[in-house]
């Protein structure tokens, strides 16, 4: 996310990453972002998948919804975040694969894609 606007049209994290950054930095201020926020935006995104799923199972504040949602999250597949793509298990709780690791070398004080 920290070089999002440099990533190729094409990279599977670019749109989310640069909606995260947009939508920071409309808030407070250019050149603010971190990436701490892009965590929780990446949260959020996994909660929005998986807590419709868990609502057709269970009822929120319940034991059945707490392992629905679980159960869900682990599910997860092909989700695009601001740090990579999300694709859970129940081994996995990262989820993240090698799409989110990219190259960077810093130039004048910033970080640099390197293709």
């Amino acid at each position: 996310m920290l070089v999002a606007a440099q990533l190729p049209a094409g990279h599977p994290v670019k749109k989310s990453a640069s909606e995260y950054v947009a939508k920071y930095e409309a808030a407070f201020g250019k050149g603010t972002v971190s990436t701490f926020g892009g965590h929780a935006w990446d949260a959020g995104l996994l909660m929005q998948a998986a807590v419709p799923v868990a609502l057709k199972k269970a009822q929120p504040g319940t034991p059945a919804f707490r392992a629905a949602l679980r159960d869900a999250l682990e599910g997860v597949k092909e989700l695009s975040g601001a740090h990579g793509v999300f694709n859970m298990s129940p081994t996995d709780h990262l989820g993240l694969d090698q799409r989110a690791r990219v190259m960077v070398k810093i130039e004048n004080g910033t970080w640099k894609y390197q293709p």
